[in-house]
C-alpha cells in the first residue's frame, strides 16, 4: 500500500509538471502569435543604445519573453538601412545614454546611419546623460553622426578621454603560492604580463600608448568635423564631464528637452505613431525562393575546440566543430554566390583557429565563391588567423586586430601545496611526460621542446599571413604580437578597406556577380533556433540571464572575463579600454 501511495505521488508529480509545461507552452506560443506589429504612415523608429545588440542572435526565449530587449547587430544594422527605403517611416530617434558596443561597432551604427540620412530623413538623438560624469566618448561620438542632438537638462557629457587599465598579480601569486612559467613568440604577445610582472613592460607600454593614441585621434577628428566645432577638442575634453548646458554653450549639442518635450515637438511635426526598432525589425521578412543567396556567418568569442557554448558569466567560446557543422551546411546551399565572415574575437586556440581556416579555404575552393571577412570589435591573433582565409578583408578603423605572435605555458602550484601541507608523488615514463605537471617547473628538455612548438606555430602564423597577404620577408616589423588599429592595418596591408557589414555585403555582391537590381537573400550562421528549441532549453535549462544577476550585485564581470582567454596561445593581451 505504501508503494502504491508513492507511485500515486510520483505521478502526480509528473502530471503536475507537464501542466505546467503545457501552461508555459500555451503562455508563450499565445505571445508569440500576438507578437505582429503593424506599422502606420508616418511613423517614427526609435533605438535605445543600452539595449542589447549582440553579434550572435540570442536564444533566450526567456529574455525575449521578459523585456524584448536582445536583437543581433547585423539585424539593427540591416532595419536602420531599411527603414531610410519604408514609404511609412518618416524619421529615426535615438536615445543613447550607454552602450555596450564596442567602438568598432558603434563606428558600423554611424555608417548606417549617414547612410540612412541620405534619403533625406531626419535622424535624432535624445540623451540624459552620455556617459554620466565620464566614459562617455563612444557614445557621444556615435550621437555626432544624427542631425541633432537634444539633451536633458542639468545632465554631462563624459568625453573625459581614454583610459586603459591592466590588472597585475605576480605578487598575489607569489603570496598564495603560484609561479607563471610562460614564454612567448614575441615581446609584444604580453597576455601573460599580468600573472609574470606587477607593472606593464616597455613593449607592453608601447602597444597600450599607440592604441590609445589611435582611438582618440578617431573620436576627435570625427566629433569635430561632425560638429563643426570651433572650440579645440583637447580643451574640451580635459574639462569633461562638461554640463549639458556648458555643452550647449560649446556647441556639442543642440537643445535641451525633456523627453516628454521632444516627443510633442515631433508629433507637432507630422509624427502619428512610435515603433522600437526591435518591433520594426520583426516586421521584415527576407526574400525567399530560389535565388542568389549569401551566406553570413558569424564567428564570435573565444576560439577552442568542441562545441560552441555560453558560459555562466556570458562569454562566448567559439567551438571549431560547430563551425565546421555550420560550413558544411552552408556548402549544401544551392544557388550559394558569397559567404560574409563576420568575427568578433580576441583569439584562443591556434589549433581551433587553423581548423577553421582550413574549412574556410576547402569550403571556397570546392565551390567556387568569395569569401569575405568582416571584422568587429575584436579579430586579433586566432581571429586574424582565421581572416586570412577570406579573400577580402573589411574592418572599421577602430576594430582592435593583428597581434600575430604566440604564447604558451603553465601555472606552477608546488610552493601552494606546500603551503596546504599537501604533497604529491607518482612515477614518470618519458623525458618529457610531466611537461604539463602543476607542480614542477618546466625541465631544460620540456622547456625545449616546449619553445621548439612555439617557434613552429610562430612560423607557420606569419608563413599564412605572408602568403595570403602578399606580404615581404619582413613580416617581424607587422608581427611578433604587436596589436593594430585597423585603420593601421589597412596600411600595412594586412586588410584590403574600411568599413562595417555593409561594405562587407556591396563587396559580396560584386564578387559573387549579384546585381544591383537582383533579388538575393541572407542565410545566417549559426541558424537561430526554432520556437521549440529556445522552449525546450528554457524548461531544461532554467536559464534567467545569470549574466544580468551577476552585474546587479554591483561586480564588474568584463574584469572577470579577461582572464578566461589567458588559456589558449593565440590570444589577445587581457585589458579594458574605459572610454
Amino acid at each position: 500500500m505504501r508503494r502504491f501511495g508513492k507511485y500515486i505521488k510520483s505521478l502526480c508529480t509528473v502530471l503536475g509538471a507537464m501542466v505546467i509545461i503545457c501552461g508555459i507552452s500555451a503562455l508563450v506560443i499565445g505571445w508569440y502569435n500576438n507578437r505582429r506589429v503593424y506599422i502606420l504612415p508616418h511613423t517614427m523608429v526609435t533605438i535605445d543604445m543600452s539595449h542589447n545588440f549582440t553579434e550572435v542572435p540570442t536564444d533566450n526565449l526567456l529574455d525575449e519573453i521578459l523585456d524584448r530587449q536582445s536583437m543581433s547587430f547585423n539585424k539593427l544594422v540591416r532595419a536602420i538601412e531599411l527603414a531610410a527605403v519604408d514609404e511609412r517611416i518618416d524619421g529615426l530617434i535615438a536615445r543613447i545614454d550607454i552602450s555596450n558596443l564596442e567602438m568598432a561597432q558603434i563606428q558600423d551604427v554611424a555608417r548606417a546611419i549617414m547612410n540612412y540620412k541620405s534619403s533625406g530623413k531626419p535622424a535624432y538623438v535624445f540623451s540624459q546623460g552620455f556617459g554620466p560624469l565620464g566614459q562617455g566618448n563612444k557614445e557621444y561620438y556615435l550621437a555626432t553622426f544624427f542631425d541633432k542632438i537634444y539633451m536633458q537638462p542639468h545632465t554631462s557629457i563624459g568625453i573625459t578621454g581614454i583610459n586603459i587599465e591592466v590588472p597585475f598579480f605576480k605578487n598575489l601569486m607569489e603570496k598564495i603560492g603560484v609561479d607563471a612559467e610562460f614564454y612567448t613568440r614575441y615581446q609584444y604577445k604580453t597576455a601573460m604580463d599580468s600573472f609574470t610582472d606587477d607593472k606593464m613592460s616597455a613593449p607592453f607600454r608601447e602597444e597600450m600608448q599607440n592604441l590609445s593614441n589611435e582611438l582618440i585621434s578617431e573620436i576627435k577628428a570625427d566629433i569635430t568635423n561632425n560638429r563643426k566645432l570651433e572650440h579645440n577638442i583637447d580643451d574640451l575634453i580635459n574639462k569633461a564631464p562638461i554640463s549639458s548646458e556648458d555643452g550647449l554653450k560649446f556647441g556639442l549639442i543642440d537643445e535641451l528637452m525633456y523627453l516628454p518635450q521632444i516627443e510633442e515637438k515631433l508629433k507637432a511635426d507630422g509624427i502619428e505613431n512610435f515603433i522600437s526598432i526591435e518591433d520594426y525589425a520583426s516586421q521584415i521578412y527576407p526574400n525567399t525562393g530560389d535565388i542568389p543567396t549569401i551566406a553570413y556567418l558569424n564567428l564570435n568569442g573565444i576560439i577552442n575546440t568542441g562545441e560552441t557554448s555560453s558560459d555562466i558569466d556570458g562569454e562566448y567560446v567559439l567551438g571549431s566543430q560547430s563551425v565546421l557543422s555550420d560550413l558544411a551546411e552552408i556548402e549544401e546551399i544551392d544557388n550559394l554566390k558569397a559567404i560574409i565572415v563576420r568575427i568578433d574575437s580576441p583569439g584562443g586556440s591556434y589549433n581551433a583557429a587553423d581548423e577553421v581556416y582550413f574549412a574556410l579555404k576547402q569550403l571556397k575552393k570546392n565551390k567556387n565563391i568569395p569569401i569575405i571577412i568582416s571584422q568587429s570589435g575584436y579579430a586579433a591573433s586566432g581571429g586574424y588567423f582565421i581572416s586570412l582565409a577570406g579573400d577580402y578583408i573589411i574592418a572599421e578603423p577602430t576594430t582592435i586586430t593583428g597581434s600575430i605572435g604566440v604564447l604558451g605555458g603553465k601555472f606552477i602550484a608546488r610552493k601552494l601545496w606546500e603551503k596546504l601541507n599537501i604533497s604529491w608523488d607518482g612515477v614518470k615514463i618519458g623525458n618529457n611526460a610531466g611537461i604539463l605537471s602543476l607542480n614542477t617547473p618546466f625541465s631544460a628538455s620540456e622547456k625545449e621542446n616546449f619553445n621548439t612548438s612555439l617557434d613552429e606555430v610562430y612560423k607557420d602564423f606569419t608563413a599564412k599571413v605572408m602568403e595570403n597577404r602578399k606580404l615581404s620577408e619582413d613580416i617581424d616589423k607587422i608581427a611578433r604580437g604587436r596589436v593594430w588599429t585597423g585603420r593601421q592595418a589597412l596600411k600595412l596591408g594586412l586588410i584590403d578597406a574600411l568599413g562595417g557589414p555593409d561594405e562587407a555585403l556591396i563587396e559580396a555582391k560584386k564578387r559573387g556577380n549579384i546585381s544591383d537590381k537582383q533579388k538575393f537573400k541572407i542565410i545566417t550562421y549559426p541558424r537561430e533556433k526554432s520556437f521549440s528549441e529556445k522552449l525546450r532549453d528554457l524548461i531544461l535549462n532554467g536559464n534567467v540571464g545569470v549574466n544580468k544577476i551577476i552585474s546587479y550585485s554591483g561586480v564588474d564581470i568584463r574584469y572577470l572575463k579577461l582572464f578566461k582567454r589567458c588559456q589558449y596561445d593565440t590570444v589577445l593581451l587581457p585589458f579594458k579600454i574605459n572610454m
